[in-house]
């Protein structure tokens, strides 16, 4: 990485990261463990919806420490820092998922609330029919 580049995968000039940070700087805050924080009106703390993210899904790529994220569940990340598919909910790792025979398998750490295991079992059917397979009905 240059001094010119933000990124070494896209290859992001700096000036450009920097002006894009500029640009929202009014809607960032600085939080206690020193990260950025984006403090939109109305979805400051708000978690993303439940999800199901891929095994080269970037939400765990580029971080110190995944624990927030993965918690006790740091068996997610395999060898050479690949990652099992992972169930999202409330911002931290709920369960695993795996694709065999057209069939979707969720596994989760501990049992979901109906909502959120609702919420995961349409992603599931969103998925499958990206792929071209059928929807699995009466789970």
């Amino acid at each position: 990485m240059t001094d010119t580049s933000c990124c070494p995968y896209c290859g992001l000039p700096l000036r450009d990261a920097r002006r894009g940070l500029s640009a929202i700087a009014g809607e960032l805050s600085q939080r206690d463990d020193g990260l950025a924080d984006l403090a939109r009106q109305g979805t400051a703390g708000a978690s993303p919806a439940p999800r199901l993210l891929g095994a080269f899904d970037p939400l765990l790529l580029g971080w110190a420490s995944r624990a927030p994220v993965l918690g006790g569940h740091q068996g997610i990340v395999t060898v050479n820092g690949l990652f099992r598919p992972f169930a999202l909910v409330g911002g931290k790792a709920a369960a695993t998922w795996s694709l065999s025979g057209g069939q979707l398998t969720l596994t989760p750490f501990a049992p979901l609330a109906a909502a959120d295991e609702a919420a995961l079992l349409a992603d599931a059917d969103d998925v499958l029919r990206f792929l071209g397979l059928p929807a699995a009905r009466g789970r």
